[in-house]
């Protein structure tokens, strides 16, 4: 056996399941393998917003975000139609990163903690044999006795396992601009910690919103402008995403045909999900991630607790069926805010009668802006 612990995928999630490893089981950390099929700081799509509840997380692993780049958000303003309500919070709602940045950091801090990650190795295939898991690479086969999927919304370790399973994707289109290209619309400025999630799309067939969060790129300021669409309710036609993001940047003097424009798929969490197989866990965008706002980062990171757990008890047992994982996920301070995510996405996204989304955004603003203020964002501890 080459190792205890194969993860693959080196995101938050990965990342995220090394550290609690290296802090909770020392013992399994050491018998463990990262692989990554790009090499730190590679490029990846993603608003980049990490909520109180994700830097949480990072300090349980004694890391500090102070140590890299953000911008912190103090306002975020949740609209329908210009209507809606803002969440303040001291000494911020939230602060946005750049992936790259944001992955590299947790990579060299894994390193640091004496965890073995391997670099531009593409995992092409898992088979489950008998006692162990093949792990078969660009660089050569290994052999473990657990695999933890990590690597994200088109897992080749979940398609070993779900074979036939919903496919459960969002989608997301994004563009970055400096804020000389772009100008401020709806009365928000990204540029004072701002940002905006206009969720008046609902009413065109979005199921999601477009946003406007403010962002840096080696510490230049700029703006990271996209949408988001959950999918979550089945559709025989679709709106265009590429439509309503083109439209929405009309007029800020944007169009995506003078920008880079980006998109990238995203796993929708369900409760009666794929999480596990015998041998095999899933975490992070492999599972499921938030299917209201598209929240990755803070529960890829809490994913990494949950799992770990797993792990403790399966090695201290020598079982490793995993047949309980998906109660753990679900009981889990991530998975109760992803179910709870999951069934307002699925409420609020079947909504397309613009009076009753208006009636949502004025009417019901402030009642709204409560209670995701206390259900459904994780404010850390």
């Amino acid at each position: 056996m080459d190792y205890d612990i194969i993860i693959v995928g080196a995101g938050p999630a990965g990342l995220s399941t090394g550290l609690h490893l290296a802090q909770l089981a020392p013992e399994l950390a050491g018998r463990a393998l990262i692989l990554e099929r790009a090499r730190h700081p590679r490029p990846k799509l993603c608003a980049g917003g990490v909520t109180p509840g994700g830097e949480t997380w990072l300090r349980k692993l004694r890391l500090d975000l102070n140590e890299i780049p953000t911008v912190a958000v103090s306002e975020a303003h949740f609209l329908i139609f210009g209507r809606g309500f803002v969440v303040r919070r001291e000494p911020h709602a939230f602060r946005v990163v750049r992936r790259e940045e944001f992955d590299s950091w947790l990579a060299d801090a894994a390193r640091e903690r004496g965890l073995a990650l391997q670099e531009d190795t593409p995992v092409r295939r898992i088979r489950r044999i008998a006692d162990s898991v093949e792990v078969e690479t660009d660089h050569g086969t290994y052999h473990t006795r657990v695999v933890v999927g990590a690597d994200g919304a088109n897992s080749v370790v979940r398609r070993a396992i779900a074979r036939g399973q919903p496919s459960r994707i969002a989608h997301s289109l994004e563009i970055l601009a400096a804020p000389t290209n772009l100008r401020n619309s709806m009365s928000i400025d990204p540029q004072q910690g701002k940002a905006l999630i206009d969720l008046s799309w609902i009413a065109a067939g979005i199921q999601g919103y477009i946003w406007d969060f403010p962002t840096q790129v080696r510490g230049r300021p700029m703006h990271t402008r996209g949408v988001f669409d959950s999918r979550i309710h089945p559709q025989p036609v679709r709106a265009s995403l590429k439509g309503a993001l083109q439209e929405a940047l009309a007029p800020v003097g944007a169009t995506p045909s003078r920008h880079k424009l980006e998109g990238h798929p995203l796993r929708r969490f369900h409760p009666q999900g794929i999480f596990s197989a015998p041998r095999v866990l899933l975490v992070g965008d492999a599972a499921g991630v938030d299917p209201l706002l598209g929240e990755g980062i803070s529960f890829a990171l809490g994913y990494g607790e949950a799992v770990t757990q797993e792990l403790r008890e399966a090695f201290a047992r020598d079982d490793f069926s995993f047949s309980h994982y998906r109660e753990r996920v679900l009981a889990h301070r991530t998975g109760r805010y992803m179910r709870q995510r999951a069934n307002l996405a699925w409420l609020i996204y079947a909504i397309r009668a613009r009076f009753l989304l208006r009636f949502l955004g004025e009417g019901l603003g402030p009642l709204v802006g409560w209670v995701a203020e206390r259900f459904l964002v994780d404010w850390g501890e």
